[in-house]
């Protein structure tokens, strides 16, 4: 009888403890560009924020997109006279007549084709006033800026 209640006690605690309770979920939730956001899960196991990783195209209304998806923290061009966080090679591959990407040089031998060099994409983390959850954001903030 006394294994059963011990039993009982440990499922029912378990239970309790995988949420449910109201609290804010201790998350943030970026967008950036392909290729601006490494090594996603030291920084989850270090800070113990799980991370939501959204990706936008160039091109795309970013604004836009941070307000849809209720996002943290955003990688955005560089405005004159700030210091960027991020800067990658880009290459233009062309997949077939009339298509044409433009992705980070280090992901160009994927495609098995000729690539032609596109400038440089320089980004800025920044943390969104409508953001959620400032403490996790913050955390990114200083993880991606220090690397």
């Amino acid at each position: 009888m006394a294994i059963r209640f011990l039993l009982a006690a440990v499922a029912t605690l378990a239970l309790t403890s995988c949420g449910g309770d109201g609290t804010t979920p201790r998350e943030v939730r970026l967008l950036a560009p392909v290729g601006i956001a490494d090594d996603i899960a030291t920084f989850e196991r270090r800070t113990g924020c799980r991370v939501d990783f959204r990706v936008y195209d160039a091109g795309e209304d970013i604004s836009a997109i941070a307000a849809r998806r209720n996002v943290d923290v955003v990688a955005g061009p560089v405005a004159p006279g700030e210091a960027a966080h991020d800067s990658v090679e880009l290459v233009r591959v062309q997949l077939e007549r009339g298509l044409e990407l433009t992705i980070p040089k280090e992901l160009a031998p994927a495609f098995d084709r000729p690539a032609r060099p596109a400038g440089v994409r320089r980004t800025r983390w920044a943390i969104r006033e409508d953001g959620e959850n400032e403490d996790c954001a913050e955390r990114w903030l200083d993880y991606a800026t220090s690397q």
